[in-house]
């Protein structure tokens, strides 16, 4: 098999634990984009988090970003599915998790805001270095969180929640799931918590991207670990989940490959594309 369509995540599955792209797993995309499979990023971050040594690849045209807030044609600038969370629904959601102890940030018009409280304490929040550091870079400080996005009046593309005890994020995502039906929940590190709109996942917007441009879903493939790919591993043609998965995203998938640090998307992209 050689897909005409390749979906990738970064965080976890692409990239390194230390967010760079390794030799090999840039030269297996390349070889696979001189073959004529279109790359496609497909990742929950907004378009200018992801790093500039991915978005530099000259052969990368379309992202599907915010976990599917959003599918994004670069060469022409073009929109081609967006799918968001009222702003009212995102409000009453915003009130709810006032009491929790827990960050609260949010995508709004393609960016990011956090309030200053949460920004000058990450470290109570977030253990890993590398997520610390993406979160300052691709948030804007805000001394009135609420007031900014109000103002604003947009409709939002992704809510993110992190928290210190993961026994309280898998109590306040049951709870959320329950409360607010019409919301989608996912992990995609190891202590932040996901919302989007239902319709606003990768595998929405792979289906999306292939009605575009006229390829049948069977005709791709998509590499993830968290449980924000399941949606996207299900609706490619082949899911390819890494050794580094969740559980939930292991079985969802089609195979499983090697760990991010071990290359795992490149094992399987020389198979179809050999060196």
């Amino acid at each position: 098999m050689q897909p005409k369509l390749i979906l990738t995540d970064l965080d976890g599955t692409l990239l390194t634990h230390e967010k760079t792209l390794s030799p090999g797993n840039r030269a297996a995309l390349e070889r696979a984009a001189r073959a004529g499979a279109e790359i496609v990023i497909a990742t929950g971050r907004i378009y200018r988090g992801i790093p500039e040594m991915v978005r530099e690849l000259p052969f990368l045209r379309y992202f599907i970003l915010m976990n599917g807030a959003k599918a994004y044609d670069r060469k022409e600038d073009r929109v081609l599915y967006r799918s968001e969370i009222p702003l009212a629904t995102a409000e009453r959601i915003f009130d709810d998790m006032e009491s929790i102890d827990a960050t609260v940030d949010c995508f709004q018009n393609d960016d990011g805001y956090m309030d200053g409280r949460y920004l000058d304490n990450l470290e109570h929040y977030i253990r890993d270095p590398e997520s610390i550091r993406l979160v300052h870079m691709t948030r804007h400080r805000c001394e009135d969180f609420r007031a900014t996005v109000r103002a604003a009046g947009s409709d939002i593309q992704k809510m993110q929640f992190y928290f210190p005890d993961l026994q309280e994020r898998a109590r306040v995502k049951a709870w959320l799931e329950k409360r607010y039906p019409e919301t989608v929940l996912s992990i995609s590190m190891p202590e932040n918590l996901e919302l989007n709109d239902a319709r606003a996942t990768k595998g929405h917007a792979l289906l999306a991207l292939c009605e575009a441009l006229g390829v049948d879903p069977k005709e791709t493939a998509a590499f993830g670990d968290g449980t924000n790919d399941i949606s996207m591993l299900r609706a490619a043609g082949v899911g390819v989940a890494m050794a580094n998965a969740a559980p939930d995203t292991k079985a969802a998938a089609d195979l499983v490959t090697g760990y991010n640090q071990e290359d795992g998307v490149a094992q399987v992209l020389n198979q179809w594309f050999a060196p």
